[in-house]
């Protein structure tokens, strides 16, 4: 899997890293189809020291849930799911 990582001010890389997997019972794993960086993620571009890092970016998206934990209820295999900054 790709993700973008910022290593610290100005320092920002798209990487291998592993594929997640279910680790609670109450999360959802999301094959992400459209995501953006949000304005959040500008702040720590101009501060962020390195070694606060590393540090995905990114966290409003637009995917298709692949597996969800034994507690999860309201999203299942398959459903189209949108994480906005409100709750993502």
């Amino acid at each position: 899997m790709r993700a973008t990582l910022m290593y610290g001010a100005g320092d920002v890389r798209v990487e291998d890293v592993p594929d997640s997997v279910i680790e609670q019972p109450t999360d959802a794993l999301v094959r992400v189809t459209a995501s953006c960086v949000c304005g959040s993620d500008l702040w720590p571009y101009a501060s962020m020291k390195p070694e606060d890092g590393p540090a995905r970016m990114g966290h409003e998206f637009i995917g298709i849930v692949e597996d969800t934990g034994s507690e999860v209820t309201t999203v299942k295999r398959g459903d189209l799911v949108v994480a906005p900054f409100a709750i993502s």
